[in-house]
């Protein structure tokens, strides 16, 4: 099996889970094809088709320095204006700034994911989002974790998290004040990509 890491950073699943001075969690509303897990919730896994116009088995990544710039941007692109996630009116939040020890926990758990071929917040050894932040050696006080699979893109894997009300939330969270992301690719697997977003706040 030929593993590709695109970038140290986190398509057509999605998972977002969170969580605060600890692993405790609450559930969170499910939505088509994502996952996400926030303890500032979890949620199940769920299906949803991405790219759809984009039949082709060969795309291109940007490479991690460009990755880095363009998820944040993004990010913070949607934190600057209001945003209804669900039912909920989200306001404006302060811009994030990127972690390295964030996109390093990120890039472990895509990495994961490609490896074994699956979509959860929990790694194949068992670990919790809290735990993979933990052992980079971050002190947070508070967390929150994005998942997708299959999406080619930051503009698609985006817009999937944006119409997802707990993918949503955790984005526009204000608890949070980093983030690191990746994506991995390995072809000769169900999705292709893997994509992981992590938001903290330090201790």
């Amino acid at each position: 099996m030929k593993i590709i890491p695109i970038f140290a950073l986190s398509a057509l699943f999605l998972v977002g889970c969170g969580g605060s001075d600890g692993d405790s969690s609450s559930p969170t509303a499910t939505t088509t094809n994502n996952e996400f897990s926030n303890p500032i919730g979890e949620v199940d896994e769920v299906n949803q088709t991405a790219d759809s116009t984009n039949n082709s088995n060969t795309y291109t990544l940007p490479g991690s320095n460009e990755f880095a710039e363009m998820m944040l941007n993004a990010v913070n692109q949607v934190r600057s204006e209001v945003q209804q996630c669900g039912d909920t009116t989200m306001p404006p939040v302060p811009a994030l700034t990127w972690d390295y020890d964030l996109e390093h926990a990120a890039f472990v758990h895509s990495s994961d994911m490609a490896n074994v071929d699956f979509m959860d917040h929990t790694g194949s050894d068992g670990s919790s989002p809290g735990d993979r932040i933990s052992a980079t050696g971050y002190e947070f006080s508070a967390w929150a974790e994005n998942v997708a699979v299959g999406h080619r893109s930051i503009e698609t894997v985006m817009a999937s998290w944006m119409v997802s009300e707990g993918h949503c939330k955790n984005i526009m969270s204000a608890d949070i004040t980093q983030m690191g992301a990746s994506a991995v690719v390995n072809p000769d697997t169900r999705y292709g990509t893997y994509w992981t977003q992590v938001f903290a706040r330090p201790r």
